[in-house]
């Protein structure tokens, strides 16, 4: 048993691979989850050792008790902050409201979930911490200004915890994938998928376990760094 991993928005797409990718390594695995109990039962027939909790990351009150269930267990090893939504739309036709609701559930829920389980690692003098972030965040896409700001802020936040938590051998990197197949890119791509192979040099998107695969390796220290932002993709994330 390696300990435990919590992997945020972990039933589905990038996070499900990530959440089996840690269980086949011998971690314990706590998944969260916002709506979709369908697949979060679905996971646990699959790996029974596997625990889905449905919560709410912007709710920091609902983080902390996750945090004293699993602190209950043993000593957190890794955290995997994956959770997020797109919500794309031009932004002089979005509503405030909707703005906000992108940036509390992708920067937000990382920030609370940071905030709670970072204290533990650094006392525990041991701990990984991956966020996930896009190529959003640093190339410019219309509609998509909240996404972007909301993974920009992600990837900021990573390199501070990064700087403060090295000393307690916490390591915090981020990766920023370009387009991934999921059930978010289909929804982002409304039918135009053919358009958009052609508009990436590598005529193709990663698959959700090529994601696993560069958290793994961070996670394991196979890849030993801090402070860390792995852009990776198939060329879509040049320039």
């Amino acid at each position: 048993m390696n300990g435990i991993a919590v992997v945020t928005g972990g039933t589905r797409g990038i996070g499900r691979c990530i959440a089996e990718k840690l269980l086949g390594a011998g971690y314990k695995v706590f998944v969260t989850y916002a709506r979709d109990e369908r697949a979060a039962a679905s996971f646990m027939a699959d790996f029974p050792d596997l625990s889905a909790v449905q919560l709410d990351g912007r709710s920091i009150d609902q983080v902390q008790a996750l945090r004293d269930r699993i602190l209950a267990d043993g000593a957190l090893s890794v955290l995997v902050n994956n959770a997020g939504i797109t919500g794309d739309g031009i932004f002089l036709n979005a509503s405030h409201e909707a703005f906000n609701q992108v940036m509390d559930t992708n920067f937000g829920s990382t920030l609370n979930y940071c905030n709670v389980f970072a204290p533990a690692m650094a006392s525990a003098r041991f701990g990984n911490i991956i966020n996930i972030s896009s190529v959003a965040a640093t190339k410019v896409k219309l509609g998509n200004t909240a996404y972007g700001c909301a993974k920009a802020a992600i990837e900021r936040l990573t390199l501070g915890l990064a700087l403060e938590l090295a000393r307690f051998d916490v390591k915090v990197n981020g990766i920023a994938p370009g387009f991934v197949d999921t059930d978010m890119f289909k929804a982002f791509a409304q039918g135009s998928e053919r358009d958009i192979f052609k508009s990436i040099p590598g005529r193709k998107i990663m698959t959700p376990e090529e994601v696993a695969n560069m958290v793994f390796l961070l996670v394991s220290r196979q890849f030993n760094t801090t402070g860390t932002i792995l852009k990776v993709g198939n060329g879509e994330n040049i320039g």
